[in-house]
């Protein structure tokens, strides 16, 4: 188990009544420019007594960096969404969501005119402009963080002070979803923090509610406390109220451990668990082989005994959340043992020599399994694919490697399956996976290339359903990559505390000074 709870029977007339919405919590005086937030006060609470504290406070690391361009630090990455907003931003089942823009419209899908909403102040309280979108958005894009999402981008102008005009390289129907990006006030993108137009400015350890925001009322969540909490005490503090919300990926690294009863919401990602072949390999690289290796992927088996149903299982290469195909359009690209006796037989696979391993043309093989090691939920995985496999009689044997070996066998090519994750971007342009740095199959195949922009191209409706079924049938049955399934990040806070929370990939605080919080 990744997070193990225990009940505690006194906090369960709290789980019981989580539901119910709760007034917001408004403090004793509004913020002026001359109130200063008070400091958080000392634990001072006696041994063996609850250490709620009754304020609001997330983990944060003080000696890494809080720009939103350059920050490394997974815990400040998740406090960029209370200190800046960008143009759009995606639901928790990946659609987009304007947020600083009123207006955005495509002819073409290429050449893009936004139009920004009016009277949105920065925090240093001048007025947002194009101008510092072009600015924010040409950052953004030179930056290592946004440059991969942003690469479709030719060019972007302001066009008065309150309309942007964006260019495409290709068509992409999509964008909005990519515009995410945080917006700062020109010119300042290499102060430490410089100046956003989220729902919170910072004062050394303290957030304090934007009175200029939109969103802003007198019951706002008005004081947001940062603890530098380090990783291996998350889950005790969280347990002893000192944090109040922790972001977090059920099927990553990471274990916790909560001795309480708390409550979870979950946010689809675009990040993808998948298998990829070597085929530049002799018997991998045999599409009819792969075919037939597909057939004994028990996604589901692996989704609920392995993730215990922290991921989504995808039996095509686009995550299901986006419902742009149907469990009919999957049919035959699922388990099936006699399917794989059959095409087996197609793909020339039997065993000549009666050493209990099947023979591919007549000639004995092996094939190399890789998967990384630091994530204990992925090993277990490739573990079960691994036997799977071998009771199927293909000789696989399973390497577990370390980061290091792991990227040097992807690198290298010594290898004929891995087991990988990557977070696509949010409209799953795969093109990284099948032409370009993350291409560790060799995949050459033009038609890829075709049917993505085919994707990335259609309007939303029945053209975008259709060539997302003809991009989805072509991964299948080509099968150099095999999806298995999508995460489902989570964020958990206190039962009872928090509501109204709709966490994304774009940050765990849309709405934030619309929450209702019960300290």
């Amino acid at each position: 188990m990744r997070k193990t709870i225990f009940i505690i029977a006194l906090a369960l007339s709290a789980a019981l009544s989580s539901c119910a919405v709760t007034p917001p919590v408004a403090t004793a005086t509004d913020p002026t420019e001359e109130t200063q937030a008070p400091s958080r006060p000392q634990d001072d609470t006696p041994e063996g007594y609850s250490k709620a504290d009754k304020l609001f406070s997330l983990n944060y690391d003080p000696n890494s960096s809080l720009n939103p361009y350059k920050t490394v630090n997974k815990y400040n990455d998740q406090l960029m969404g209370l200190m800046y907003e960008g143009l759009f931003a995606l639901s928790p089942q990946l659609t987009a969501l304007p947020v600083l823009c009123s207006d955005c419209v495509t002819e073409d899908g290429k050449a893009y005119t936004l139009t920004l909403l009016p009277s949105v102040l920065f925090h240093d309280g001048t007025a947002l402009t194009a101008e510092d979108v072009v600015y924010s958005l040409n950052t953004a894009k030179s930056s290592s963080r946004y440059s991969s999402r942003l690469s479709d981008i030719a060019s972007v102008s302001a066009q008065g002070t309150d309309k942007v005009e964006i260019t495409l390289k290709r068509v992409n129907y999509q964008l909005t979803k990519l515009l995410d990006v945080p917006i700062v006030k020109n010119g300042t993108a290499d102060d430490p923090l410089p100046p956003g137009t989220g729902p919170y400015t910072m004062n050394g350890a303290t957030l304090t509610a934007f009175p200029s925001h939109r969103d802003y009322s007198q019951g706002s969540l008005r004081y947001i406390y940062l603890r530098a909490t380090g990783e291996e005490s998350l889950a005790e503090d969280f347990s002893a109220r000192n944090l109040d919300l922790l972001g977090y990926d059920p099927a990553g690294t990471a274990t916790l451990n909560i001795h309480m009863v708390h409550e979870s919401r979950y946010y689809d990602t675009s990040d993808l668990i998948y298998l990829g072949f070597n085929c530049r390999k002799a018997v991998a690289g045999d599409q009819l082989v792969r075919r037939a290796i597909l057939r004994l992927i028990d996604r589901e088996g692996i989704v609920s005994e392995v993730f215990e149903n922290s991921v989504v299982s995808s039996p095509f290469i686009l995550n299901p959340a986006l419902g742009l195909y149907t469990d009919a359009d999957a049919e035959g690209y699922g388990l099936s043992k006699s399917d794989f006796d059959r095409l087996a037989l197609v793909a020339d696979l039997a065993d000549e020599n009666d050493d209990g391993f099947l023979d591919h043309a007549g000639e004995p093989f092996s094939l190399r399994f890789i998967v990384n090691s630091e994530s204990p939920y992925k090993v277990s995985a490739a573990r079960r694919i691994t036997t799977d496999l071998r009771n199927a009689g293909l000789n696989v044997t399973l390497d577990i490697l370390t980061y290091s070996q792991y990227t040097s066998a992807l690198s290298s090519g010594d290898f004929d399956i891995y087991l990988g994750e990557v977070l696509l971007r949010a409209d799953l342009d795969l093109t990284s996976l099948v032409s370009g740095k993350l291409n560790y199959g060799k995949i050459a195949d033009a038609e890829y290339t075709r049917l993505i922009n085919e994707y990335l191209a259609a309007p939303e409706g029945d053209a975008q359903t259709a060539a997302a079924r003809a991009l989805c049938i072509y991964v299948a049955e080509d099968v150099a990559i095999i999806p298995i399934a999508y995460k489902r990040y989570e964020v958990l806070t206190h039962a009872g505390v928090v509501s109204g929370a709709q966490p994304s990939q774009s940050g765990l605080f849309p709405g934030v000074l619309k929450w209702s919080i019960n300290p």
